[in-house]
């Protein structure tokens, strides 16, 4: 092939115009097309100075943990100094408190021992009463006529009932359990000589019932004792 350019014409009679097809010259620009972009431009790093609000270093930490150790000793002072009063407090309301049941014990044992105090005469006459009839009734004896049973019944029942009466005011007959002679809780109206030592101070017979308020002796229970005399 020959190295000019091809050309193409046309003659139209009529028109007069030609059409003309020239091949392009070719270059190394005209064939790659990406040649005319222009240039990118070229990146560059620029260091950004650090700000305030950046997290500081373990140097700019020190007065930080300084002021937040601070804190903390004067919280746990003011905690100590809360529990101190607290504990202040429980122990004062507590001896309040004992205070008050002491006080309401002693009144309330007052007033036991003061109504106590003006019912015990009463109290005494009935349990007299109760004795009178007890040795009535042992006065009778056995005897089994036809007027000492029934009368025997009646002073019995009596003797009951004043019994209920004492018991409605809180004032209850005891014996003591033991044979062993108890002073302070037994009145000896007799004694029985005995020559063995080991019955020393033992009740020999139970006369009468002793009568109680709740811990307040009101008659003790009588009896006879037996005291050791040594044979002559």
């Amino acid at each position: 092939m020959p190295d000019d350019p091809i050309s193409l014409e046309t003659n139209d009679a009529t028109a007069g115009g030609g059409i003309s097809l020239e091949s392009p010259a070719t270059n190394d620009t005209a064939s790659d097309p990406f040649n005319s972009l222009p240039d990118a431009p070229s990146a560059t790093v620029t260091e950004i100075p650090p700000t305030n609000d950046d997290p500081p270093g373990p140097a700019g930490l020190q007065p930080i943990l300084a002021l937040v150790e601070e804190l903390k000793v004067d919280l746990d002072r003011r905690l100590d100094g809360i529990q101190t009063i607290l504990d202040r407090e429980v122990r004062a309301e507590a001896t309040r408190e004992r205070v008050v049941d002491r006080l309401h014990a002693e009144l309330q044992e007052y007033k036991q021992d003061l109504l106590l105090k003006v019912q015990r005469p009463i109290f005494v006459d009935l349990i007299q009463l109760h004795d009178d009839i007890g040795k009535m009734i042992e006065a009778m004896g056995d005897g089994d006529s036809d007027h000492a049973g029934p009368r025997r019944i009646h002073l019995q029942s009596i003797q009951t009932a004043l019994e209920d009466v004492l018991y409605r005011q809180g004032v209850e007959p005891f014996t003591v359990e033991t044979d062993t002679f108890d002073p302070r809780r037994q009145r000896a109206i007799a004694t029985v000589p005995v020559d063995d030592p080991n019955l020393n101070k033992t009740v020999a017979a139970r006369v009468r019932k002793g009568f109680q308020a709740g811990d307040k002796l009101i008659r003790p229970e009588l009896v006879t004792v037996r005291t050791f005399r040594p044979p002559s």
